[in-house]
């Protein structure tokens, strides 16, 4: 019974491995439905993790392409450190996606590359570069624009030669050409302006149709539609919030210059303001000019330097000086200024005590006129020596700081002196001639009486001896 089990035993053992060989030999023997190669003679072997690679139609090895145990692929790399990790350059016939959309894509035949959900696949303007979501996604024809930011240049059609870099700068430019904004927001709202450059947050941010302006700044010449402009710093040319700003060819130079007293839009031309603070009266001015922190100008075709008396703004200004001690000073030396006329603020509206001079004959024969050559230039000129005329008249002269050295005559208000000098020489000179006509009166009346007494004694019978002595008394009182 026991021979009966081992000999059904061995029998079966046989059958398994005959069965198990012919198992073996199908595998081997069996066609692979992919390549239509005979697997029997497959030769090569590979390293752990790399992906095969077929290097014949019968022999397998490595392909560059590495899988780690965590599933990281890397292409080039046996230590990649993403899902996917290339080392070396990637091409792409189209474009790279992420989320099923054109991330990063372009056109090398036209030169045109975009970067981030930026530019869009019916562009046929060439040349163009957009970095940032929604940035020339609008674009049709436009060429050689640069859009560096999020909407940048985003509704431009046609348009060409832009640059914006900044959140929304150029945002809504359709045909505008050769403009350039830098800054959030910058040029946001100009539509066909052209040749603008703007550099600063919401700089010419709402110009939609001015051209050729320049500005730098923040919400420099933020509002309306001027051209031909020039502003220079933080809130210049700002135009007081107002929307209808259509002055042209102004020029702003400082923080928040060139802004209007009165609140109203600038609609006026040729205005320049320099300074902090400077400003217009009103917007309509034109060909006004105001320099100087805190400085206004309140009037066309004007020009004013520094703020209103008592603003605290007031400025003294030199020519030929860095230390004007005056309002206006000339530099000793620096020349003669020549006009048709000068004028000196006189009106009663601001004088109080107001008194008639006395004894200005006897001041006048206290001064002396003289002549003298100028140290600086050897010029020979006639004049008065200040310190001279301040020992009189102090009222005319300026002296330095220290009181004792005389800097300038005031040449002008010596007439004052000289108007009441000769109105007291006159009252003499009537004095005299007065005293003069009253002596003649009495001659006069004294020839009178001799005569009559010539009459009488010639009319009388007197000799002739004797009416000759009376003739020559006559004589001797008419002269």
């Amino acid at each position: 019974m026991k021979r009966i089990q081992l000999v059904m035993y061995s029998a079966l053992l046989l059958l398994f491995c005959s069965a198990f060989s012919q198992a073996q030999q199908r595998t081997a023997t069996a066609k692979n439905t992919d390549s239509g190669t005979d697997t029997s003679a497959i030769t090569g072997k590979g390293a752990k993790d790399y992906v095969p690679l077929w290097l014949t139609s019968t022999s397998l090895g490595d392909s560059k392409i590495f899988q780690t145990s965590t599933g990281e692929v890397g292409i080039g790399t046996t230590a990649p450190a993403a899902t996917l990790d290339v080392n070396g350059t990637v091409n792409a016939s189209s474009s790279f996606n992420l989320g099923g959309s054109a991330f990063a894509f372009g056109n090398a035949s036209i030169g045109n590359a975009f970067l981030g959900f930026s530019g869009n696949s019916t562009l046929t303007g060439a040349q163009n570069t957009a970095t940032g979501s929604g940035a020339l996604e609008s674009d049709t024809t436009g060429a050689l624009n640069t859009a560096n930011g999020v909407a940048a240049l985003a509704y431009n059609l046609t348009g060409s030669n832009n640059m914006a870099s900044g959140y929304a700068a150029l945002q809504y430019n359709t045909t505008g050409s050769n403009n350039t904004a830098s800054g959030f927001e910058a040029l946001n709202g100009n539509t066909t302006g052209y040749d603008n450059t703007a550099s600063g947050t919401e700089a010419l941010v709402d110009n939609t149709t001015g051209s050729e302006n320049t500005v730098y700044g923040f919400a420099a010449m933020e509002y309306g539609t001027g051209s031909y402009s020039t502003a220079i710093g933080l809130d210049a040319l700002h135009g007081n919030n107002l929307p209808d700003n259509t002055g042209s060819y102004n020029t702003a130079l400082g923080w928040i210059s060139g802004y209007t007293l009165d609140g109203s839009a600038i609609t006026g031309s040729n205005n320049t303001a320099v300074g902090g603070y400077s400003a217009f009266s009103t917007g309509t001015l034109t060909n006004a000019t105001v320099i100087g922190y805190g400085a206004e100008v309140g009037q066309s075709n004007a020009l004013a330097l520094g703020g209103p008396l008592g603003s605290g703004y007031n400025v003294n200004v030199g020519i030929g000086t860095a230390t004007p001690s005056n309002v206006f000073t000339i530099a000793q030396g620096a020349g003669a200024a020549i006009s048709d006329g000068w004028t000196t603020y006189s009106s009663r509206r601001w004088k109080t005590n107001i008194q008639t001079l006395h004894g200005a004959l006897d001041k006048v024969e206290q001064l002396r006129g003289v002549s003298y050559d100028l140290k600086a230039n050897g010029k020979h000129e006639v004049g008065v020596i200040a310190e001279e005329v301040g020992a009189v008249v102090p009222e005319v002269v300026t002296w330095d700081k220290n009181g004792k050295d005389a800097q300038s005559v005031d040449y002008s208000r010596l007439t004052a002196l000289l108007i009441e000098a000769t109105k007291e020489q006159q009252s003499l000179i009537n004095q005299q001639q007065a005293q003069i006509r009253a002596q003649q009166a009495q001659i006069a009346r004294l020839a009178s009486q001799v005569k009559t007494i010539q009459v009488s004694l010639e009319t009388s019978g007197q000799t002739g001896s004797e009416v000759r002595t009376v003739k020559a008394k006559v004589r001797t009182v008419q002269q």
